[in-house]
């Protein structure tokens, strides 16, 4: 699931954000962000991670995290302990 969507030109954006299976049989998510350049990266968080994301979004799947801005990821990612 790939957005053809231009990224925003000071930040990176989320392109695509699919279920994943974890080395440990635990489900990830794969986020491909894309950033200013046109350059893509993947990356595996783990899903209780994005779970989070997609509270703070105010979004009920995945496939609505793309167009939003990476950082929200992120910050995410650093402090999983914020509630």
């Amino acid at each position: 699931m790939s957005d053809t969507r231009a990224s925003d030109d000071h930040e990176p954006t989320i392109v695509s954000a699919t279920v994943a299976a974890g080395h440990d049989g635990v489900a990830e998510a794969a986020i491909t962000v894309r950033y200013p350049n046109g350059a893509e990266r993947s990356m595996s968080l783990p899903y209780e991670v994005v779970d989070r994301a997609l509270d703070i979004a105010r979004a009920s799947s995945l496939a609505d995290l793309i167009g939003q801005p990476w950082t929200m990821l992120v910050v995410e990612a650093r402090d999983p302990l914020q509630q």
